[in-house]
């Protein structure tokens, strides 16, 4: 890994991913849908449903790109994510008499675990780190490619009320990380030019550190040591020379008290 000397420039805003940054899911998602799934009667393996997730998740993007928000008629999240679960049954091989009999049940209480916390958690240092930056008077947001659902998760696990400035979201913008065109228009709607002084913290090599660099902001990849989720563990081959990594959210609070001491 590599960790980059840090610019002593003050840093005026702190950008961060939501998922696998600031939180995780309790269990790997595909082990949440199996469970919910088996508690409706339907009888599905968590390995099935991992197979099956991701083609019923590229189906539901091509035939409704940004979550239907402009099929016609538009689909609301929730209509959208309800035909993702019930194409990753059927996937997962499960008949479709059976999927219509408990789609309605099982949609609702995936729905319902996936805004709360009890499909996600925060990692142990978020709340903290996030009340510390306010503290000292720094801005903070987030940018997720995610739908206008991810806000009751980020209400129900503390993090939302912890941040300055409400998130950009993929849904709103219409432009996905990694066009560095969210990363403007989140610094937008912060109140900031995008440049030097404002951080993106994320975990995805390229949507997260390489958007945000190309849209001229200081990016940090972080690599927390051990295990979380699926999608918070990392090779240990990765190809990071001369990437900036930070191992906790800490490490940025830190930063940012040292830079804007200076300042």
């Amino acid at each position: 890994m590599s960790h980059a000397p840090s610019p002593t420039s003050p840093v005026r805003l702190v950008l961060f991913d939501v998922f696998d940054t600031l939180c995780t899911p309790r269990l790997p998602i595909h082990e949440q849908y199996a469970e919910e799934a088996r508690q409706a009667g339907l009888d599905v393996t968590p390995s099935a449903v991992r197979a099956a997730f991701k083609p019923a998740f590229r189906e539901m993007s091509r035939v409704h790109p940004l979550y239907g928000k402009h099929s016609a008629p538009p689909l609301s999240p929730a209509d959208w994510w309800s035909g993702l679960i019930r194409r990753c049954m059927l996937h997962a091989g499960t008949a479709e008499a059976d999927v219509e009999r408990v789609g309605d049940a099982l949609v609702g209480s995936l729905l319902g675990r996936f805004e709360s916390d009890v499909g996600y958690v925060d990692f142990p240092e978020t709340l903290a780190s996030l009340s510390t930056l306010r503290a000292m008077g720094t801005k903070t947001s987030a940018v997720s490619n995610a739908d206008p659902r991810i806000l009751r998760t980020l209400s129900a696990l503390g993090i939302a009320q912890e941040l300055t400035h409400a998130p950009t979201l993929s849904w709103d913008a219409e432009l996905s990380k990694p066009d560095p065109r969210i990363f403007t228009a989140a610094c937008a709607a912060c109140g900031e030019k995008a440049g030097k002084g404002v951080l993106m913290v994320g975990d995805e090599l390229e949507a997260d550190y390489r958007g945000a660099t190309a849209a001229g902001l200081e990016a940090r990849l972080i690599r927390r040591p051990g295990s979380w989720s699926d999608g918070a563990e990392r090779a240990a081959t990765e190809a990071l020379a001369g990437v900036h990594v930070v191992q906790s959210l800490a490490d940025v609070v830190a930063e940012v008290r040292r830079r804007n001491a200076r300042g």
